[in-house]
C-alpha cells in the first residue's frame, strides 16, 4: 500500500505510547510516514482479526520483533506478521502457518550497497558476485534483502551479524544456513511495485502457490 493513502481518520486509532513514539522524530514528514506505517499495520491485523483497530495491542520481543497479545474478544489463532516500509511503499505480511519476514527497497537504492560487502556479506556470497558493477549493485540488493526478510522472520533482525549467514546457492528459496532451515525465501512480484524489490521469508511449509497478494485499496 501507499502510506500517502493513509490520512488523519485512519491514524486515530493509534495508542498514546505509539503516538508519543511519533513525536520523537526529527522531522515531520517522517513522523508522518511512521504513523501511517503503523496505521496500515493495525487495519490490517484488525481485519484479520474481526476486531477494530484501536483493539489490536502488541508486544516486543528480545530483538524488538512485534507480536499481537491476545485480548479479551480474540478467539482463534493469531496470526504472525511482519512489516516493511519504503518511502513511497508499505508491505505487510500476514501468515496463520508461521513467523514470517519481509523486506522492501527501492531499485535505485542497489548502487549504494557497493562497497560495502564486508559489513552484510558472508565470505561465500562476496565469492560469488559479479566484477562488472550494475550487476554486482543488483546482486547486492537481492542478498540484503532476501538477508533481511530471513533473520526478521528469525526474530533477531540484523542484531544477528549478517555477514555470519550465507543465502547464497539456496536452491528451490531455501536458505542454506542451518540456522535459517525452517523458512522458505520468495521473490514477490506485482505490477504496482515498481521498481522495488521485495522478498519474504515464510515457513518452509508455504509453497510459492500459497502466496495471495493484495494492493490496498484495489484489492480489499
Amino acid at each position: 500500500m501507499d502510506p500517502a493513502t493513509i490520512g488523519p481518520e485512519h491514524t486515530a486509532c493509534l495508542s498514546e505510547a505509539e503516538r508519543q513514539q511519533a513525536e520523537r522524530f526529527r522531522f515531520e514528514k517522517d513522523a508522518i510516514h511512521w504513523r501511517a506505517c503503523r496505521a496500515a499495520l493495525r487495519m490490517f491485523l484488525a481485519r484479520a482479526h474481526g476486531i477494530s483497530a484501536a483493539e489490536v495491542t502488541l508486544e516486543f520481543g528480545e530483538f524488538g520483533k512485534p507480536t499481537m497479545v491476545r485480548t479479551l474478544g480474540l478467539t482463534g489463532p493469531l496470526l504472525h506478521f511482519n512489516l516493511s516500509h519504503c518511502r513511497d511503499l508499505v508491505v505487510i505480511a500476514l501468515c496463520g502457518e508461521g513467523p514470517v519476514g519481509v523486506d522492501i527497497e527501492p531499485l535505485d537504492r542497489a548502487t549504494s550497497l557497493l562497497g560495502c560487502e564486508d559489513a552484510f556479506c558472508h565470505p561465500d556470497e562476496i565469492s560469488r558476485l559479479p566484477a562488472e558493477e550494475m550487476p554486482r549493485a543488483v546482486r547486492l540488493l537481492d542478498i540484503w534483502t532476501r538477508k533481511e526478510a530471513l533473520l526478521k522472520a528469525l526474530g533477531t533482525g540484523m542484531s544477528l551479524a549478517p555477514q555470519t549467514v550465507s543465502v547464497a546457492n539456496a536452491p528451490h528459496g531455501y536458505a542454506a544456513d542451518p540456522r535459517l532451515r525452517d523458512f522458505r525465501l520468495h521473490v514477490v512480484g506485482a505490477p504496482w511495485l515498481g521498481r522495488h524489490v521485495v522478498r519474504l521469508a515464510t515457513p518452509s511449509s508455504v509453497p510459492e502457490t500459497g502466496l495471495t497478494i493484495r494492493h490496498w485499496p484495489n484489492d480489499l
